[in-house]
């Protein structure tokens, strides 16, 4: 199992302990979200683009990822496609 160092960390569910996170490794391209409660969470896969910027380029766990982590990536800076 690889040793990610989760530098970045999101709130795309509000900011209460209880609610939920992403937590991104940016060397490693890799991240995760979840609901505390269980009621979804999965895999995130980044690219690195030319300029820099990450962008969100796979995803799982979820058939169709929850606008509420979309908008919280792109908040961030991260680029997310509308197909997401």
């Amino acid at each position: 199992m690889s040793d990610y160092k989760f530098t970045i960390k999101l709130h795309p569910y509000g900011t209460a302990p209880d609610a939920g996170v992403i937590e991104i490794d940016p060397v490693a391209l890799y991240g995760y979200f979840e609901r505390r409660d269980g009621s979804e969470g999965g895999g995130l896969w980044f690219e690195r683009l030319d300029n820099g910027a990450l962008e969100l380029v796979d995803y799982d766990g979820v058939s169709c990822l929850a606008p509420s982590v979309s908008k919280a990536l792109r908040a961030a800076g991260f680029i997310v496609d509308a197909d997401f």
